[in-house]
């Protein structure tokens, strides 16, 4: 069955969206408080409208993604970009086939209703890899993800961090998905994001700022 998935849409699965760009609705910020604003708004989304993500968008976040810092620059990512349905749909059917049975929590503990999405139905999901053989790339691709997260939402897009689907993707069994979107040997799936235009506008959850003290 997998070999038949990967022959049936290898030929799809890296080619670049061609869609016309359209005027995004962006963040009406300026001035020095441009980027704190950005920052105290973004809130993650769990619902999306149909609407794709064009490239022109795709190629600034991509570029605000490769553009944090890492250490000694060593840029420890892979990042790649799905918008290809068919892909979505097997990468979600392999969490649907790991979950049977099991108890989650949050928004996973959903997944035996009808219609269900790991990636809560946004067009596009973005899969972020590490290098494994440096111990730090997990927080270079944390501060890579954090620049994405905030871009989106100054183009007007919505995301969320996907992290129940991390060891799922890192599975052995399902390795073909990993070469299928050109994931190369001694990387792993660090961290997922769906991306789409937001269908809802959800309130803060509370924040808790007795965990920050500062030491005069």
């Amino acid at each position: 069955m997998k070999k038949i998935f990967l022959i049936a849409i290898s030929a799809l699965s890296l080619i670049a969206c061609e869609q016309k760009a359209e005027t995004p609705e962006v963040l009406n910020l300026e001035g020095k408080t441009a980027v704190i604003d950005n920052m105290l708004s973004r809130r993650s989304i769990r619902k999306y409208t149909d609407k794709q993500v064009a490239k022109e968008q795709l190629d600034t976040i991509m570029k605000c993604a490769i553009y944090a810092p890492s250490a000694l620059n060593k840029q420890p990512w892979e990042i790649r970009v799905i918008q290809n349905q068919e892909i979505l749909n097997e990468i979600n059917q392999r969490f649907l086939n790991y979950a049977e049975g099991k108890e989650f929590k949050g928004s996973a503990a959903h997944y035996r209703e009808p219609g269900f999405s790991i990636f809560h139905g946004a067009p596009t999901v973005i899969v972020m890899a590490r290098d494994k053989s440096s111990n730090i790339s997990y927080m270079d691709c944390g501060i890579a993800l954090q620049n994405i997260l905030l871009s989106s939402k100054a183009l007007g897009l919505g995301t969320c961090p996907l992290g129940t689907l991390v060891p799922i993707l890192n599975l052995e069994e399902n390795s073909d998905l990993l070469e299928l979107i050109n994931i190369p040997e001694g990387y792993e799936v660090a961290i997922n994001i769906a991306l789409g235009y937001p269908a809802e506008n959800p309130e803060a959850p509370e924040r808790y700022s007795d965990k920050v003290k500062i030491i005069e």
